[in-house]
């Protein structure tokens, strides 16, 4: 069993000004089938579009909502309302129109996608 302190995991902050923060909770090294990472954007945020590489994802929202635009639509994912699959080699991108922050759970398998997290710089040195 592996339990991941949120709080206390390292975060990291997508390369680009004011992008999201993300804490991997469960690695390759945890499981070979599942990598679970929380985000969390602040408000205002935006994610451009980007793909997951060769990872599924399902995103749960847990705080706030984020839009999440794809083939030219939006939708609002609220905490406690809606999650959403997205398949291998979809592109998407993600916005926090809030006022508040916004978090999510990410899911990705395999745990491929966290691995690219890795790159990001350490949060709080921007």
């Amino acid at each position: 069993m592996h339990v991941a302190d949120i709080v206390a995991s390292p975060r990291r902050r997508a390369p680009m000004p004011g992008g999201p923060t993300a804490a991997v909770l469960t690695t390759a090294e945890t499981s070979e089938q599942v990598a679970v990472v929380h985000v969390e954007l602040s408000a205002g945020a935006v994610m451009p579009e980007h793909d997951h590489g060769a990872s599924q994802i399902v995103l749960i929202p847990v705080a706030g909502s984020v839009e999440l635009r794809h083939d030219g639509r939006v939708r609002t994912l609220t905490a406690g309302a809606a999650a959403a699959h997205i398949a291998v080699g979809e592109r998407v991108g993600l916005a926090n129109p809030g006022e508040e922050p916004a978090s999510l759970v990410v899911v990705a398998s395999p745990p491929a996608f966290a691995r690219r997290l890795e790159s990001w710089p350490p949060a709080g040195t921007d």
